[in-house]
């Protein structure tokens, strides 16, 4: 009997001495699998766009009745060693296929293709690495590395970034300070970085900013300011001559929601000043550009019952005027930032992306700079484990100009914008995009969609998103002539869209 409780001890003593180290370990993560069946998503017009296929030149190509389907996958999986009220270390991986049967190349593909066949050759991707500490004695904690940067909401930044956040927690005050660096060097020639880079001169590309926040039962209130310190990005050429516009924009911006009643309020509005300023040799016709533009979001829900809903949106970012040289009236969001990846949760099937319930790869249009839109929607959720959501939405478009194209100026040559829908770039001059819409006339309706997003609770934390929608595109998508006479009509496209999702 002695020799039993001899080996029961050792076993309670060896719990209680690996029970503290293995109470430092957490892990947390998702897996999700998406399905994406698109019916015209080039509205039968033949142009490219970010999930549109091959762009058609000739009008027998434009009517080809395309039909995009695929599947794709994505994981996230975090390991956090450490403790949050004091010191903690977080690592977190990622692996994306933009489709199952997706081409690998040669070699090994260092991100999202993990979809390919052979997969064990694809490698994983490191999505965050940071510290987390606080100060001791102080309600000030310290974020440190490679992490995500989220604020501002669905309008401004929300993007992972090597940096720092500096967070004062004042209960119900919160104060955050932080900053990110995109770049830092120089760039020698248009695409091309110097190597290795030259940390003797300030070339950097960095986000410094302010964040406070107040948090209450019926109400809550927000307020940032950013300021984008840009020293480093070549915007192009003019023939042989390399274009350097130093780029200095800052945001500021203002939110609150509120909740009387049987109703939840919420509303926001950023500015977005500052300057391209021009730093390249003397040419005629380039100066420094002006930013003067805004983006304003507000909604309104209404219980009517127990789980159900009616609600009223309304949402506005300001486009660019063409024929103003001097001023960018363009809303602007941080490099590559991921707000645009959720401007459409909740909300759409397949105009904008809707990571949360459609997953990444099904959207028509990335951007939402340059366009309003009136939201009308229903919610029931007849029992705890369903929900459903109607929407209506109508868009139009804020940017204008004259049709045609530059005759001086940094731009001479090259076409007016004076639709918005597209993917906007600054890879040539802060002006200019890759866009899906005509840019012979100047329109003002980009569409409708009507869409019904269906949510199935199927275990704690396994969910299945169905998204059905049709998209009616307005006249911005129709194919005009140069002399701006319509020479076909954009189709009607339809969606049936998904997202399986387990999240542990």
């Amino acid at each position: 009997m002695k020799k039993y409780f001899v080996i029961i001890g050792a076993a309670i003593l060896v719990m209680a001495l690996a029970a503290p180290s293995m109470a430092q370990f957490k892990s947390w993560g998702h897996m999700e699998i998406q399905t994406i069946w698109e019916m015209k998503p080039d509205f039968n017009t033949g142009r490219g766009g970010f999930n549109q296929g091959v762009a058609a030149s000739t009008p027998a190509e434009q009517k080809r009745d395309l039909n995009w389907k695929h599947i794709a996958e994505r994981f996230r999986f975090y390991l956090q060693y450490g403790d949050p009220k004091t010191v903690r270390a977080v690592i977190g991986f990622e692996a994306d296929s933009q489709e199952w049967g997706e081409l690998r190349g040669s070699g090994t593909t260092t991100g999202g293709r993990m979809g390919a066949y052979t997969v064990d050759s694809v490698q994983l991707e490191v999505k965050h690495a940071y510290l987390d500490f606080v100060i001791p004695n102080t309600p000030v904690s310290i974020v440190a590395g490679l992490q995500n940067f989220d604020f501002g909401g669905r309008l401004f930044m929300n993007c992972d970034a090597p940096g720092v956040q500096v967070i004062g927690n004042f209960a119900p005050h919160k104060i955050t300070a932080f900053w990110w660096r995109e770049n830092d060097g120089i760039q020698l020639t248009s695409g091309t970085q110097s190597s290795p880079v030259a940390r003797s001169t300030y070339g950097v590309n960095d986000t410094y900013g302010l964040e406070y926040k107040l948090a209450q039962k019926n109400y809550n209130i927000a307020a940032f300011a950013a300021y984008k310190n840009d020293l480093w990005t070549l915007q192009g050429g003019n023939g042989s001559v390399d274009i350097n516009y130093d780029e200095h924009p800052w945001w500021i911006g203002a939110s609150a929601g509120f909740r009387p009643g049987n109703f939840d309020i919420f509303g926001q509005f950023i500015y977005n000043g500052g300057k391209f300023k021009y730093n390249g040799p003397t040419l005629a016709g380039f100066d420094d550009i002006k930013l003067r533009a805004w983006a304003a979001e507000l909604s309104a829900k209404y219980r009517i019952g127990p789980g159900m809903f009616v609600g009223l949106e309304g949402f506005y970012a300001t486009g660019n005027d063409s024929d103003d040289a001097d001023k960018y009236k363009l809303y602007q969001v941080p490099t590559n930032s991921e707000s645009q990846s959720i401007f459409g949760n909740d909300r759409t099937v397949i105009f904008w992306m809707n990571a949360a319930q459609m997953g990444y790869y099904h959207q028509a249009n990335l951007a939402f700079m340059g366009m309003w839109y009136g939201r009308a929607n229903f919610e029931y959720s007849p029992t705890a484990w369903v929900r459903f959501n109607l929407n209506y939405l109508y868009i139009g478009d804020n940017t204008k100009g004259t049709p045609g194209v530059y005759t001086d100026g940094p731009l001479a040559g090259r076409q007016k914008i004076v639709n918005s829908p597209g993917t906007y770039s600054n890879s040539s001059d802060p002006r200019t995009f890759n866009s899906a819409a005509t840019q012979n006339v100047d329109k003002k309706t980009v569409g409708q969609e009507i869409n019904l997003i269906t949510s199935l609770n199927i275990y704690q934390g396994f969910v299945y998103h169905i998204g059905l929608a049709v998209f009616l595109p307005g006249d911005v998508y129709d194919v005009y002539d140069t002399a701006g006479n319509k020479t076909r009509s954009a189709d009607t496209a339809y969606a049936i869209n998904s997202k399986l999702v387990y999240a542990f």
